[in-house]
Formats: C-alpha cells, structure tokens, sequence
C-alpha cells in the first residue's frame, strides 16, 4: 500500500485554503425499509428454528421429490397456529405435532389449510413462549416453478459434458419451492440433518458432514449428511447427479490445521482434465483467506462444490453449487462463507454484505496468489462495469426489494459494492487497519447477520474514522464523481484546478473524497501527494522543486470516477504559444512550443546583449544545459517561424 509523501505535511498550508483532512459530509436523504416477510409479523415471529431433518427422494432427471422435513421449534409467545411456507404443487399428505422433543411421539393434525405458498396449521392446543416442539410435514410432487436462474430447484443437462443435474437454489426467497421454511434473514438454523435417497448410480451433496451413505429400496441408496453450525434458510441446498468425489485438505492458520475439501464432480475423465487445476487451487484459496481473515469458519466440518449447470455458483453453506472451476468463481463462492454465509445479510436491501464482499475477495485472490498486476486487471475491468451503472445505488431501494435482478445487479451489487470496499481501503491508507478491520467484523457480527450499518460501525471503532459521509455517497447515494483537473506551473508552485460533476447531481451532488496527484518532473522524479476533494471547484497550490512534466490524478486507480487531465498554458506567459522553466533555473531549463515539432534558435545573452550560448534548429521541447553559467540574471531569445520572444530568466548555482 502507497503512503503518502511527508513533502505534503510541510505544504499543508499551501494545498488548501480549509486545512482540513476529513469534513462532515451533510447526510443525504435516503429511502430506508426493512424489508419484511409479509407473514413475519403475525405467523411467523411466533417461532424460533432450531433444528431440521429433511428426508428426501430425489432423482437427477426431475424435479419430483417426496419426504418429510421435521422441525424443531421454539416458541417465542403463546401461539396457538403454526404457519409456514410451502409452495402450492406440493402436496402435503401428512402434519404432525410433537409436544414433547424428546419422545417425538406425533398427533396428526387434519384441520390445516394450503394456500397461497404457505401452509396454516392450527395446533388444537396453546404453546407457551419458550416451550420446544416438533412439527411434521411429509409432503411431495413437482417442485420448482419456471423462474429461470431463480427456480428453488431445477433439473437440467449440462450443455458441455451432457450429466443430468437436480439441483436447489433457494435465494433470495425460493426456499419454499422445495421444503416447508421460514423465509426470514435472522432466524438462522442452528443446525439441521439432510438424508436424501436416490440411484445407486447417483451421488448427492449437501451442507455440513457426510456421516454414512447407507443402502435403500429398490437399488437407491441414502446419503445422510449433518451441519452444527448456523445457517440461513436460503443455504440449505442438495444437489445429485452421476459425481466423482475428488476430495483434499487444505491448510488453515494455524501450522498441521485443515480442512476438508470434498468436490461432487461430473463422473468423467473430461470433466477433471478439464478443471483439475482449478479444483486444486481452492486449497490455497482457503490457506489464504483463513490467514488474511479467519479461519474458515466451518472447518470442523468441511468446504466442498458440487457441480451442476446453473451458469455461475451458489455459496450453498459447507458445499457451493458451481458450474466449473474458474479461478474468479471459485474464489468468489469461497469468500461468501465468510461474507454472507458466516455474517448473512440482515436484510435483502443490505445485500452488499454479501455480494460486494465476495466480489471484492476475488480481488484479493488476484492480489495473493497471481500477483498485483492481475489484480489491477481484475480491478480496471470490475470498475469498467460499475461505471456502466451511471445510476442506481448500491443499497437496495425499498421499491425493488423484491426484484431478484436488482437484488444481483452485476453493476451495482456486485462490481460496484467491490470498489466501495476497495476505496473504504485508500481511505485507511493501512493494509494491515484494513485486514484488521474484516477481522473484527468477522469476529464480532459471525454466526449472526449484519447490515451496511453495521458493518460501518465495526469499521469506524477499529480504525477512529468517520465513513458517515462515505456511506451517504457511495452506498446510498447514486452514481459517482466526474474530475476535471487542469494545472499550470508557476515559477516553483504548481497551480492545480479541480471541478467535479456527478453523473445523478439530483440525488448525489458531490463526492467529497481524498485522492492521490502524482507529480512527475522532466528530471525523471516523481512525488505523491494525497489531498482532499470537499466542494464542487478546489484549488490547490503545490510546491514544485524543478519542471513539471505530468500530472496524474488517481495514479494506482483508487477511486470509481471518470477524469481528465489537462496542462494549460500560464496566463500570464506568451500568449499561450510556449512554456519555459524552471526560473530561476540551476542547470537544465525546459522550452516547450505548442502544436510544433522544431524549434528554429534558442539564444542565450548576458544583459550587454552578448551571446552565451546558441542552439539552431532542434527539436521541440528541448531541454537547454546551463550548468556552466556563472550565476545571475540572462536574456533567453527564442525565435519560431518568424517571430522573436524574449523572457528574463536567473541562474542561481544549487537550486
């Protein structure tokens, strides 16, 4: 990580006439919802999930399933029905209740109502808040409905290697398609029990420890698999198909510590020839996180993939849903089991917890394991595609809340929630704040949920700095920073001219932001200085020890903005024809015409008009050697296509 020069804290003075770093930022006014479950507050508020066992008949060439999900519950109040979502076409043939959790003794319950997707059971007796049961489904038919990439389950052939795949996909709310749940972000799971059936020539994949596969009925066989650690409703997931288990350990923090890696590929030679490599690579995926984070946080059980054609993957908690082994995607659905499976989201608005952090470990990966210059190719194509969104914020408005395609919007949710982590990342100007930081969060807020909130709050106590303004900008504000940067040398200043526009001045008018200006000199040197953007037009005064060459805004690509950058002429210096300097000058003093490629004589005189030095016809610019000159004041003639100039310039020995 870049510091910024100490040059800058002798000029502060100079640089800007506020003398300020960091400026409250005037809070913007933003739409705020917590998105809700519509039956939450009456039904389903009613109840805690503690624990599941979902057993399942399933195939890889349908989405017919048939089985029973037995829950355990804990009421939060008295309650007297029990309702919970199920989608209409399954067909519920059995509910049960168990008032005791420790015999399980169940009475059939025939007075429920199906509709609507949700499934209304009046329990005939009042539970106590506080008190545990059980509840009962068996249930079966065609699950799944036709919503393309959010199906909660769908059967389909995988167009390069030609295996049939079933597989779930139950986020944001398609939980329902395929078991009875409670689609609520902050009732987590605390642990549940997946015994699926299917083909003895299949294989089936699920969250948490595969603990035995045993023999079934009618040449099936039962994979029963278990996690203890809490999940969200949305990250219970199978997957079966014709697989190869192609399982590995990968290190962890700590020296002799791993973890399991356990892969569901396509049963074929193709298939591993294919992505060996990139399977491989999840073990130093995982090394890395669990150093740069923590741990991985469920190593106790294990990390795995399983394979299905669904176009991308799904961070299914324990055992992703992929598509292949590319080194972006794996290194994405990895990170979510620390953002987004490990912390979830506390609301769908909030999404960003999720996706931007994901996208954004992916950066990392480039970083760690492929060097900084794939990662700045990573970044420069991530910041490309956030800038296509010229609207639209990274906080999720409350009028598409439930609009799966705003919710993962590429642009937005994605790329853009990406940068925001990379600039909140310049901003603490300190990896190891930075990394220290994503602990804390992880450490604080893990098995639990968070939202864009409070994750600004982990980062304003670990690192002393306000992101108010930060946040109002870059998360719920909309759009981003266009810099027009123009500058000019004058004698040893350099006199910079900074306007910003916006692309959405309406909602978001200014983005007050620090950034980098590079400074580069005709001598080959170069300083860094880092200063602050705080209204729409800033002038800045800096010292220039030598002749300016270039100017950079944002050099090592910091900041999700568009700019330009533009070398006036003085205003006072010749019309705008040409520039010279610096002056006073110690040896080497630099002439520029504009628009020309040759100089026709450069002539050097004493004040008495005799001549010093002379240089005929050369190039443009020129750099003119006046070492040898005894110091004090020299005419410098210039002529250019018939025209004759004439400036005073200094030679004083060691500036």
């Amino acid at each position: 990580m870049r510091t910024t020069t100490s040059l800058f804290l002798a000029f502060i003075a100079l640089l800007h006439s506020a003398g300020q770093i960091y400026h409250a930022c005037p809070v913007q006014v933003h739409s705020t919802y917590d998105y809700e479950n519509p039956l939450n507050e009456k039904w389903l508020s009613a109840y805690d999930v503690k624990f599941y066992e979902l057993s399942l008949s399933v195939s890889n060439k349908s989405t017919v399933i048939s089985g029973s999900a037995t829950i355990l519950l804990e009421a939060t109040r008295e309650m007297d029905t029990m309702v919970i979502q199920l989608q209409d076409s399954l067909q519920i043939s059995k509910v049960g209740l168990a008032l005791d959790p420790v015999k399980k003794e169940f009475l059939e319950l025939v007075d429920y109502q199906h509709t609507d997707g949700a499934v209304y059971i009046p329990l005939g007796v009042t539970i106590n808040g506080g008190s545990l049961f059980y509840i009962l489904i068996e249930y079966g038919g065609e699950a799944g409905q036709d919503r393309g990439f959010f199906a909660g389950i769908t059967t389909a052939t995988d167009p390069d290697y030609g295996f049939d795949v079933t597989y779930t996909l139950s986020e944001p709310l398609n939980a329902k398609d395929w078991f009875p749940v409670k689609e609520v972000l902050l009732d987590k799971i605390d642990s549940a029990r997946i015994n699926l059936q299917c083909d003895n020539q299949l294989m089936a994949g699920s969250n948490g420890i595969l603990e035995q596969v045993e023999p079934g009925e009618n040449n099936t066989h039962i994979f029963r698999w278990h996690t203890a650690y809490p999940m969200a409703y949305y990250l219970l997931s199978f997957a079966v198909a014709d697989y190869r288990d192609i399982s590995f350990n990968a290190a962890l923090k700590t020296e002799g510590d791993s973890v399991l890696v356990q892969n569901y590929i396509y049963d074929s030679d193709a298939t591993y020839n294919t992505w060996k490599e990139g399977i491989a690579e999840t073990g130093p995926l995982i090394s890395t996180f669990s150093k740069l984070l923590t741990d991985y946080p469920f190593k106790e059980e294990k990390y795995g993939h399983s394979m299905a054609p669904l176009g991308g993957g799904m961070e299914h908690q324990t055992m992703t849903t992929i598509h292949n082994f590319n080194f972006n995607l794996v290194a994405h659905e990895l990170a979510h089991q620390w953002f987004g499976d490990h912390i979830t989201c506390g609301n769908w608005q909030d999404i960003w917890i999720n996706e931007g952090f994901a996208s954004y470990m992916e950066y990392i990966a480039h970083q760690q394991l492929r060097g900084q210059a794939s990662a700045d190719g990573w970044m420069a194509n991530a910041m490309s595609i956030a800038l296509s969104a010229t609207s639209g914020s990274v906080y999720v408005p409350e009028e598409s809340v439930e609009d799966s395609y705003r919710l993962f919007d590429y642009s937005l949710t994605y790329k853009k929630g990406a940068t925001l982590l990379h600039m909140i990342r310049y901003q603490l100007d300190d990896d190891e704040l930075f990394f220290e930081m994503l602990r804390s969060y992880l450490e604080q807020l893990g098995s639990g949920h968070a939202l864009g909130e409070d994750f600004r709050e982990v980062l304003e106590g670990v690192s002393g700095m306000d992101f108010s303004c930060f946040f109002d900008q870059w998360y719920y504000g909309q759009g981003y920073p266009i810099f027009n940067v123009q500058w000019y040398q004058d004698g040893d200043s350099l006199r910079v001219h900074i306007e910003q526009s916006t692309t959405v001045p309406a909602v978001t008018p200014l983005f007050k932001t620090p950034f980098d200006l590079e400074v580069r000199f005709t001598e080959g040197a170069a300083v860094r200085y880092r200063l602050n953007q705080d209204s729409q037009v800033e002038d800045f005064t800096i010292p220039a020890e030598g002749l300016v060459s270039e100017v950079l805004f944002d050099p090592d690509k910091w900041l999700l903005k568009n700019a330009s950058v533009i070398q006036n002429i003085p205003p006072y210096m010749n019309n705008g024809k040409y520039i010279y300097g610096p002056n006073p000058v110690s040896d080497k003093l630099f002439i520029r015409f504009l628009n020309k490629t040759r100089i026709d004589e450069i002539l050097v005189t004493n004040l008495s008009g005799q001549e010093v030095l002379r240089l005929k016809d050369t190039d443009n610019p020129v750099t003119f050697n006046l070492a040898n000159l005894a110091d004090g004041p020299y005419l410098l003639v210039i002529e250019s296509e018939d025209q004759t100039y004439t400036e005073r310039i200094v030679k004083v020995s060691g500036k």
